[in-house]
């Protein structure tokens, strides 16, 4: 992670698009490590890895969102049912709030069930989400267009760069949004140490809403990673193919095979991709060839999985306090909500 106590610079670029819809372009967004730079550092270690965050490119994106829609993978169906079924009760805890802060808004289609709640208590509400894909820019039009009351103002840009500047822009009392279970890619020192970045850019009277995905049976778990229309399976090798087509190299998608499961000592599903057979893969833009023996593995993602005690130390460690919780009848996922203490 970066070094989440510098200060943000500004944004580079501002364009009103309606009176109710402004965007904030961070045109130097992702550059610093580059795609190559960290596919070479990744790889050339004696414990191969690749971020997750190169998972989503367009092909990626589209197989994440299939990867949503099957009966194995409830993480996005049960966080959509429990902000449709709470969102008045969200919004009732969050009653003197006027401005509606994203982490990672993407299409914001879950997000849509509280703001039309909120807006429906208050009449009014600014929106204020922050994502690195310029999605944010049609899905907020579609949202102005079917929320009279609502006011957008977008950032594209890294969470971090974006939540500094609406700190800076903004002081009105805001609910602050991390939805999808992404704090499930971070371990307990950093998650505590991204949930105190965000409280140190809370005001009095701010709150903040994360989804975590709940520790569950583990055939359950293996299941949602491993669904039998094989499209995590695709999702994780695409890395690969990202690799082929960008940066010119060899992988041979059929010498690979995509495996997860969950670690019980260490409360995560991982994700790897492992080598069937030994080979060398060359990629041409960063000029290496990398050695893979028979069965060595590329790890791609943690998705760790947590408790109640979890959450109330991750909350507690970042000098937040847990006031409530919102899940569902199995108990598969939470929304959380923390105060400052």
């Amino acid at each position: 992670m970066n070094d989440l106590t510098k200060s943000a610079p500004a944004i580079d670029y501002h364009e009103v698009l309606d009176e109710r819809l402004e965007i904030f372009y961070d045109l130097s967004n992702g550059k610093g490590n580059t795609f190559a730079e960290d596919i070479r550092t990744g790889l050339t270690l004696h414990k191969k890895y690749l971020l997750p965050k190169y998972f989503y490119d367009q092909r990626g994106s589209d197989l994440f969102e299939k990867i949503c829609t099957t009966q194995e993978y409830y993480v996005t169906r049960t966080e959509t049912e429990i902000l449709k079924k709470y969102s008045g009760e969200i919004t009732q805890a969050n009653c003197t709030k006027k401005q509606l802060v994203e982490l990672g808004s993407g299409s914001s289609v879950k997000t849509r069930y509280l703001i039309g709640s909120l807006i429906k208590a208050k009449k009014n509400l600014h929106y204020l989400p922050i994502d690195v894909s310029d999605i944010m820019v049609s899905s907020s039009e579609n949202l102005i267009k079917s929320n009279a009351g609502l006011k957008v103002s977008g950032f594209i840009t890294e969470y971090e760069k974006g939540l500094s500047m609406i700190s800076q822009m903004y002081t009105e009392p805001k609910l602050i949004l991390f939805l999808g279970s992404s704090i499930g890619n971070f371990d307990f020192l950093q998650s505590v140490k991204f949930v105190s970045f965000i409280r140190g850019k809370m005001r009095k009277g701010d709150s903040l809403l994360i989804g975590f995905d709940m520790k569950k049976d583990i055939n359950v778990l293996n299941a949602a990673y491993n669904d039998r229309a094989g499209y995590t399976a695709e999702f994780n090798l695409n890395l690969l193919r990202r690799i082929n087509n960008e940066l010119g190299g060899n992988f041979d998608l059929n010498k690979f095979e995509h495996k997860a499961y969950f670690n019980e000592e260490q409360s995560r599903i991982e994700m790897h991709l492992v080598s069937l057979v030994e080979q060398d893969v060359l990629i041409k833009s960063i000029r290496e060839t990398i050695h893979f023996e028979e069965g060595e593995d590329i790890y791609t993602e943690s998705s760790y999985k947590f408790t109640t005690d979890m959450i109330s130390d991750i909350g507690w460690f970042s000098n937040l306090r847990l006031s409530n919780i919102w899940t569902d009848e199995k108990r598969y996922f939470s929304l959380c909500l923390f105060q400052p203490m």
